[in-house]
């Protein structure tokens, strides 16, 4: 799947882009890997990463961009700037088979489309020069293999790939880092969980909420507080669910912030996904609270726990000059 997803992010730029050279389709993709990683903890296409003249490549998208196959053509012309300068062979392509992005989440198809956005244009040194920036490749020689830790940017780092449109840091990114890690080692212990352990993670979640970016994703808020009961209700009753609950989330906050980013954070198309989002949240939180023990006595922490629910369930219905 994730070769598959490789080639047709590839078949996007093309489509999107037919005059798009070898050079910027390489970084393309390694553009997408690496936001990918520095906002979800991942590569979008587990690539390996080789430290070339020209900035980082995967092989096997070399290798696809390299010669005619099943997906796109490819071809080469031997080509000069003036009479004086040297020859070279740029590469042209032509999509064979049309791009699926059925199979990309929203947040990955706006990544793919904010990256190419930014890429679209731009001389193929201008974008080799912005990847030589980078200690993934500066700290490295030709024909290395980069290894993944480096794929974590530096506050620099992010600040130059803002500056040439390359949307990196924000919530999400501490969201998604902070989340799914904390979301994985709670489904892998026993359960039930026991108090100070729960009452550990509400901590985390509560100073979440409390740096949630409004009004940048004003338009996610609802969903978010939803995410957040569901969440909160997993931890007592399946801890097994949060993660993909987590991803689930993870990957609408990605979405929301790139739309927002590009000025389409009000957008029709947004609003009624993230609606439909918090309505996926809220049906998780209500199945939760079916396979909920019925409890005979409240306790103290019972009792501040259903006070905490009352307090979000009425942020969500106050207007947005009142949240916070």
């Amino acid at each position: 799947m994730k070769k598959l997803k490789k080639i047709h992010a590839m078949l996007y730029a093309i489509e999107q882009d037919p005059a798009i050279v070898k050079t910027i389709l390489m970084k393309y993709i390694f553009f997408i890997d690496l936001i990918h990683h520095n906002q979800r903890g991942g590569l979008l296409f587990d690539s390996t990463y080789i430290r070339m003249p020209n900035g980082p490549v995967d092989g096997e998208a070399l290798t696809l961009a390299s010669e005619t196959n099943r997906y796109f053509s490819v071809r080469q012309e031997r080509k000069n700037y003036t009479s004086r300068s040297k020859t070279y062979t740029p590469h042209s392509f032509r999509a064979k088979v049309p791009c699926d992005l059925s199979l990309f989440s929203p947040y990955e198809q706006g990544l793919m489309a904010m990256v190419l956005a930014s890429l679209k244009g731009r001389q193929a040194r201008t974008v080799s020069n912005l990847t030589h920036e980078l200690r993934l490749w500066k700290e490295f020689s030709d024909g290395d293999t980069i290894p993944l830790d480096y794929f974590n940017l530096t506050d620099n780092e992010i600040a130059l790939l803002e500056r040439n449109g390359l949307h990196v840091d924000g919530f999400q990114r501490t969201f998604c880092r902070t989340m799914m890690g904390i979301a994985q080692e709670n489904a892998d212990a026993i359960h039930p969980l026991n108090a100070a352990r729960v009452a550990a993670v509400e901590q985390v979640l509560d100073d979440l909420i409390r740096r949630y970016p409004l009004p940048a994703l004003e338009m996610f808020y609802d969903a978010y507080l939803a995410w957040d009961d569901a969440f909160r209700s997993a931890l007592r009753v399946d801890p097994r669910r949060a993660p993909r609950l987590t991803a689930t989330c993870c990957d609408a906050v990605c979405y929301v912030s790139s739309a927002a980013y590009a000025g389409e954070g009000q957008s029709a198309g947004v609003r009624a996904y993230c609606e439909e989002i918090e309505d996926e949240f809220n049906a998780v939180a209500v199945d939760l609270v079916r396979e909920e023990p019925f409890a005979v006595e409240m306790t103290a922490g019972d009792l501040l726990d259903r006070t905490m629910r009352l307090s979000r369930s009425l942020a969500r219905e106050m207007p947005s000059s009142g949240r916070r």
